[in-house]
């Protein structure tokens, strides 16, 4: 077994159905011809990672929309946005909540972030096409009161008829309960990366290769690891110590990205994390 395996297998105790697919990824990179030297450096990239689906088996970690809940004294998070068109102007939207994390839930060494080891992690994204991505990220500390707080979204979901109508689909789904996961590049690889490994593209076809059975890995929500990036436009969290936070694979033909820096991470301060959403309308 590769070191790389079991640093993540110590990391992360209860992701051993996961890891299995590292090792089956090594067997079939060597089954290909890819130099086992390749493989192994390609493995040393690999970080673990937990999946948020309604059809896991593990416990609850989120909630998927509203109710929106705050302290009394957090303002609702908002942007301000310019409007196009010969009025301009600028108009303030409330973000909309995508979800609520127990970060209590999630397993110490479950992922690779220095997540806080209780209390809510709220996820907001406006996803409009026409004026570009809203959102960003909340921490609610362990104990702290909270309480409803209503919100007014004022924008054109991608693929839905009003903020409204985003948001009552989320509820039908619901809560999302665990599952581990482990994660290797899957992104458009930039020329740093291909000049450390040359055989990636190879590689990253080999990991598809070996993806796993489970259906709902679509429409999922990832906290952790490495982003996945379907149409090749590059890594989200490209740049310095930056991590991926969460991605959500919940709209058609879009994924969401939270991102931010590990130190910003370390420092709470989620008031500094950049979403993106990449998609093909």
């Amino acid at each position: 077994m590769h070191e790389a395996v079991r640093a993540v297998r110590r990391e992360a105790p209860g992701a051993a159905g996961a890891l299995d697919r590292l090792e089956r990824f090594q067997d079939a990179a060597t089954g290909s011809g890819i130099p086992a030297v390749e493989t192994e450096r390609w493995l040393n990239l690999a970080r673990p990672c937990v999946l948020l689906a309604r059809e896991a088996d593990g416990p609850v970690v989120a909630r998927l929309g509203g109710p929106l809940l705050l302290p009394p004294d957090v303002a609702t998070p908002s942007d301000p946005y310019e409007l196009g068109g010969p009025d301009g102007g600028v108009r303030h939207a409330d973000h909309q909540l995508i979800a609520t994390l127990d970060l209590a839930a999630i397993p110490e060494g479950a992922t690779d972030l220095p997540l806080p080891p209780d209390g809510q992690l709220l996820l907001f994204a406006n996803p409009d096409l026409e004026i570009g991505l809203a959102g960003g990220a909340l921490y609610v500390p362990a104990g702290v009161a909270v309480e409803e707080r209503a919100t007014a979204p004022d924008y054109e979901p991608y693929e839905y008829e009003s903020p409204e109508e985003l948001d009552a689909d989320l509820r039908r789904r619901g809560e999302l309960r665990l599952a581990h996961d482990v994660t290797l590049p899957q992104h458009a690889f930039d020329a740093g990366l291909l000049a450390r490994h040359p055989r990636a593209g190879d590689l990253r076809e080999v990991w598809e290769d070996t993806r796993d059975d489970r259906p709902w890995r679509v429409r999922t929500l990832q906290i952790g690891g490495h982003a996945w990036d379907h149409e090749d436009w590059g890594d989200p969290a490209a740049g310095q110590d930056r991590v991926l936070l969460a991605q959500w694979e919940g709209l058609p033909m879009a994924t969401v990205y939270w991102t931010m820096t590990r130190q910003d991470l370390e420092a709470l301060r989620f008031d500094r994390v950049t979403v993106t959403m990449y998609s093909n309308p």
